[in-house]
């Protein structure tokens, strides 16, 4: 008996590493991290370890891991307080963003990266998938 995995999009590997497209400033090659997406039929999950850099964490995200609407999954920042990653922007090429969210930790973005820059955030969540993608 051979087992078909249940891939809806099996031009779509299972768990794809978003690490490549992280924005500057956030990751250190060869750092214990990562950060992965996953595109069902819909939904998208993402979760996944880096370092803290600047706020955007993903300056585009692939067209087929956007959300229907803006939304927040969880975060947490080890060794600190838990926060909100928001998913955000507009559909058009370079738009749709990965964010920390400062408003989250009371905090500007200034006093967000200067405080947390360097630690390492956590983050896990699922959110509907935007249809046609």
């Amino acid at each position: 008996m051979t087992l078909i995995p249940n891939q809806p999009y099996p031009d779509l590997p299972a768990w794809e590493d978003l690490e490549p497209i992280l924005e500057n400033g956030w990751g250190v090659p060869g750092a214990a991290q990562s950060l992965q997406g996953y595109a069902e039929k819909n939904s998208v999950t993402i979760f996944g370890r880096v370092q803290i850099g600047s706020s955007h964490i993903i300056g585009d995200l692939p067209n087929h891991l956007r959300a229907i609407t803006p939304l927040s999954i969880q975060a947490m920042i080890l060794g600190g307080p838990a926060c909100l990653v928001e998913l955000m922007g507009s559909y058009t090429p370079g738009g749709f963003r990965l964010a920390m969210s400062s408003y989250s930790l009371g905090m500007t973005r200034e006093q967000m990266i200067a405080t947390y820059g360097g630690m390492y955030l956590s983050m896990a969540g699922s959110y509907p998938r935007k249809a046609g993608a």
